[in-house]
């Protein structure tokens, strides 16, 4: 039974962004319709009618109900989402995540190590050969053990495929083969929406592994849309909600009213003097990047592609104090690499290799690690024309870190 589940998914995994809009209307409309006969199974057929005149299954901006003045405070009433339904669907796609890490320090000239355990909350974001599973890599940063547990109940190993500590998120996989057919049977990838359509004031459902404990479910609104933030230097553009999100919760989903994956909380953000604020990554952005760790291709440090530049980090202040896109600075291009060959500019900064977003040297680092050396891809440079920065895509066959440049 196992293997039959497993064919069915293709060995290259695509996580595409989805509307919804036809699952997400026929959900809706069931949602409502349960409220609804909880409230007054007498007025069914009264309601069901009016509900069909409010009824916006064309709604890009996930509301799926709308409300007109004329409508009573009971009407109102009846057409409240029942996250019940939402709780059914996607806990299944929900994990608890606990790792395993040990510090080592010296006291009086011994060395001593000593272990700590974490806890934190992944989703299953595809399938393939192996069960992959997405969260923040700060969730499993410095871990030297990661195992999982499913809605079952049932716990396997894991595995970092990949991690990036820029846009904090992580791949982990599990292999099928430590799955029972129970598990198989019982879990599903997450339904993804489509972040970019999210508006201020629209229902958010946070659910996780809150303060460890067990998976838990937050309902709350959108507070803000692309909300700047600043972590440890790195500026991150969140969605912030009033949902709340728990130490624990890091890696756990944000989902919309129908159910699909909008974010990625991240519980590192929540202040301890502050109430009525969380963050989560949105899941627009991070697609792409969550596409390339679930592709990735193991490769060897020597096999792993070079450009050939020493560049320098153009942080975020720098940018605002002198007008250049955050990215790398190239100072210096190596003579017979892949850059000069490319035509890459001395003095452009490179913001994006293969369509991942690039803002410093060890970002740029980390995704050239991705990619097989001896292959050909793109580098964005911006580029100064005229007085202004201007992105350029160039065409690169990279160097192989390991041989020489000939």
């Amino acid at each position: 039974m196992m293997s039959e589940k497993k064919n069915r998914f293709g060995k290259k995994v695509a996580i595409t962004v989805i509307c919804g809009l036809l699952c997400g209307g026929l959900s809706a409309a069931g949602m409502a319709g349960y409220s609804y006969l909880k409230h007054n199974k007498q007025k069914e057929a009264e309601s069901v009618k009016k509900q069909e005149g409010t009824f916006l299954p064309n709604d890009e901006k996930g509301t799926q109900y709308g409300q007109t003045a004329e409508e009573s405070a009971e009407n109102r009433v009846s057409s409240v989402y029942d996250v019940s339904v939402v709780w059914d669907n996607a806990v299944p796609s929900i994990v608890e995540i606990q790792t395993k890490s040990v510090t080592a320090y010296q006291f009086f000239g011994r060395r001593y190590e000593q272990e700590s355990e974490g806890k934190g909350t992944g989703i299953i974001i595809a399938q393939a050969d192996e069960l992959y599973i997405v969260t923040n890599h700060h969730v499993v940063d410095g871990a030297t053990a990661v195992s999982v547990t499913f809605v079952d109940g049932s716990t396997a190993s894991a595995e970092v495929k990949a991690s990036n500590s820029e846009e904090d998120i992580a791949v982990l996989t599990v292999r099928f083969s430590d799955l029972s057919d129970d598990t198989v049977n019982n879990i599903k990838v997450a339904s993804v929406g489509n972040s970019d359509t999210l508006t201020g004031g629209e229902m958010v459902i946070a659910i996780g592994n809150a303060a460890g404990s067990g998976q838990s479910l937050t309902v709350g609104y959108v507070s803000a849309i692309d909300r700047e933030v600043e972590i440890e230097g790195v500026s991150m553009k969140l969605i912030q909600t009033d949902a709340a999100i728990n130490p624990g919760n890091s890696g756990g989903a944000l989902l919309n009213a129908r159910g699909e994956l909008v974010g990625i909380n991240n519980a590192k953000l929540v202040a301890s003097d502050v109430e009525g604020i969380g963050y989560a990554i949105p899941i627009s952005e991070v697609v792409a990047l969550i596409n390339q760790m679930v592709n990735r291709e193991e490769i060897n440090y020597k096999d792993s592609a070079m450009l050939g530049i020493i560049g320098q980090d153009v942080t975020r202040n720098l940018s605002e104090v002198l007008g250049i896109p955050v990215g790398v600075y190239i100072t210096e291009i190596s003579e017979g690499s892949a850059a000069e060959k490319a035509g890459l500019p001395l003095y452009g900064v490179i913001t994006e290799v293969n369509g991942m977003e690039v803002k410093n040297e060890e970002q740029l680092k980390e995704v050239l690690g991705y990619i097989r050396g001896g292959t050909t891809g793109t580098v964005t440079v911006q580029e100064r024309i005229n007085g202004e920065y201007v992105p350029k895509e160039y065409t690169v066959t990279f160097d192989i870190r390991g041989k020489k440049n000939s």
